[in-house]
């Protein structure tokens, strides 16, 4: 995957940018910048084309999820994040995976479906895949979610049973509800700005 790496200024949990369909590893680097300025950023592009757009993984024409696509997409998104902490000197269990609509899709994917996935997310307007739940704890994991109830592309019920299958296997989840549809809004920002300073100041007192 081609990829875009900012050093943070401090030890800050770096933040892994996925961009939504039709994105780049530029992006979402203005959130980013927002949410955690002063983490390192690793910004990956999509290596899948949907009509000249760049996605993580497959689609059908019916815009339902080729799962087994989003199986194999997710494993090597996993080992691609691991190959880069190693090579720019960060942990891989430290990261935020940040994500958008396609992006957010994948990570919650890889929250959801891998045990040694990520640890944190950020998902912004993702929905469930529906493929059939892992069984592992996800006590470890902490989540901010945020959805539009007005999303003509993720409904407000794809949202809440997203939500609901990651409480239930123990994840902690903060969540940001709008009235908008798709597009990313100041609330969200500001959310997840927040839930990132805390965790990041957790991190620091262990």
């Amino acid at each position: 995957m081609e990829h875009l790496f900012i050093p943070g200024k401090t030890n800050a949990p770096p933040v892994l940018l996925l961009h939504g369909t039709g994105g780049d590893e530029h992006s979402l680097v203005d959130v980013a910048r927002f949410v955690a300025p002063d983490a390192p950023i690793l910004s990956l592009r999509g290596d899948v084309s949907e009509n000249g757009a760049n996605r993580f993984f497959k689609r059908f024409a019916d815009g339902s999820l080729d799962l087994e696509d989003l199986a194999g997409k997710t494993k090597d998104l996993l080992r691609e994040t691991k190959r880069l902490a190693e090579e720019y000197g960060l942990d891989f269990h430290d990261f935020v995976a940040l994500g958008y609509s396609n992006g957010a899709n994948i990570a919650a994917n890889a929250l959801l479906q891998e045990e040694d996935g990520f640890h944190y997310g950020i998902l912004f307007h993702a929905m469930p895949a529906g493929n059939d739940p892992a069984t592992f704890d996800l006590a470890h994991r902490r989540v901010f979610l945020t959805a539009g109830m007005n999303d003509p592309l993720v409904t407000q019920a794809a949202s809440e049973a997203l939500l609901q299958e990651l409480k239930q296997r123990g994840a902690l989840v903060e969540t940001v509800w709008t009235v908008s549809g798709h597009q990313l809004t100041m609330p969200e920002l500001e959310g997840a700005r927040d839930w990132y300073k805390k965790l990041s100041g957790e991190q620091h007192a262990i």
